[in-house]
């Protein structure tokens, strides 16, 4: 029997508080304009609620709240419940199918959110990246994202779900596999002029890059993806929040500490980027029970949280979870990973945009030598922050990095 819990009663209560369906999606290319909702032509109202985000108080409300619960997937979605009623009024939501690419190359319909302010001169579009993610229930296209807020202050908001969720749930998810992910968010950016042209919105070609964690690492690949294309788009600014920008460092370093952060990221890894790059494993040869016998429901399924999944993972410890062979960098198994690791790394890259990094010194899921590394090996120029302070563990960082982020666009 699968492992359940109260995570499935507030999913089905938020998505009724937001009627959403499964084949609510607007296509965007082609721009399906038949499909898309009307927005008036004014918001009136939201002061309230704009001078709270512009405050401490409510941030720090948040935060306490969601240490209390832990950072229990009840916890988020009641926040998210919460949010929704006191912002939708002040702006348009509706799940979007798009063309996309696999990581081989190959066309793939995927799919995401967006997001329009009532107002019809935009301040900018935010590209947001999602964290790790891995219940399809839980993503961009099926609910509502903090990222959200973005919109109260002007902006468009737009997040992908990357490739192996929504639409394309039945393939695998290539986790840290940074181009796909990457690509999926720039292929939305580039349906925008379309629809915003349709609903007469004005807006600059300058856009925002966001993402914490996983959409961290994802954030700072949509940069360089926009960098290396000479795209018609400039990145104003990125911001980017305990993202494992170094895999292949990171993986070295929980080999050596026998611990990883994120268990559920384990069997990601292995079975995400050997996917990714069409190489035939032999699982055996890297998990061990209770793991090889369940990943296809944990992990395939798309159905479990990653702390439903962590739970039933039922360890942190390495060597509880992969054989020696995947734990010892001079077998073939640990080699392959390691080499694959080190083709997703963007530590290293020559940033050109002006850019935000925050990671807490307190982290426990992300090693700190991901930012460490980053800035180390990054040419120091002006336009670049690096922000490392003790804001809590890995979940509590996502909450002043989110206030940072809305406060300073």
């Amino acid at each position: 029997m699968k492992h359940k819990s109260t995570f499935f009663i507030f999913t089905f209560a938020f998505c009724a508080t937001i009627a959403l369906q499964a084949n609510d999606y607007v296509m965007l290319t082609p721009l399906d304009t038949a499909a898309l909702p009307a927005i008036p032509n004014k918001d009136c109202g939201g002061n309230i609620v704009r001078s709270a985000l512009d405050g401490n108080a409510m941030w720090q409300h948040t935060l306490k709240q969601l240490q209390r619960e832990h950072f229990s997937d009840e916890s988020v979605y009641k926040l998210m419940v919460k949010l929704y009623r006191n912002t939708h009024k002040h702006y348009v939501t509706f799940p979007v199918a798009y063309w996309s690419t696999d990581p081989q190359g190959d066309s793939l319909l995927v799919s995401g959110r967006v997001y329009l302010p009532k107002r019809r001169y935009l301040n900018g579009i935010v590209i947001a990246n999602h964290y790790t993610m891995t219940a399809d229930s839980e993503l961009p296209s099926n609910m509502l994202s903090m990222e959200s807020v973005y919109a109260m202050k002007g902006y468009a908001v737009i997040m992908p779900d990357y490739v192996g969720y929504g639409l394309s749930r039945d393939e695998v998810h290539p986790y840290l596999h940074w181009r796909s992910a990457a690509q999926t968010a720039v292929d939305l950016l580039n349906c925008m002029p379309e629809l915003l042209e349709y609903y007469g919105y004005s807006y600059p070609i300058d856009v925002v890059v966001t993402g914490y964690s996983q959409g961290g690492a994802v954030a700072l690949g949509v940069t360089r993806m926009l960098e290396e294309l000479d795209s018609t788009w400039i990145v104003r600014k990125l911001y980017a929040g305990a993202g494992p920008y170094d895999p292949a460092g990171t993986y070295l370093y929980s080999m050596e500490r026998d611990e990883m952060g994120i268990p559920a990221a384990i069997p990601m890894i292995v079975m995400g980027l050997s996917d990714a790059y069409d190489m035939e494993v032999e699982l055996e040869d890297f998990f061990l029970e209770p793991l090889l016998s369940n990943y296809e429901d944990w992990i395939l399924s798309k159905e479990y949280t990653v702390s439903e999944i962590n739970h039933l993972m039922g360890s942190t410890i390495m060597s509880e979870l992969m054989t020696g062979d995947a734990l010892r960098l001079d077998s073939p198994q640990a080699d392959m990973l390691y080499k694959l690791l080190l083709r997703n790394s963007n530590v290293g890259y020559d940033l050109q945009s002006p850019a935000y990094f925050l990671h807490s010194l307190d982290d426990e899921v992300v090693p700190m030598l991901n930012t460490i590394n980053l800035q180390e090996q990054m040419p120091d120029e002006s336009g670049k922050t690096y922000d490392y302070n003790h804001y809590g563990s890995h979940m509590a960082a996502s909450v002043p990095f989110m206030q940072y982020v809305y406060q300073d666009l």
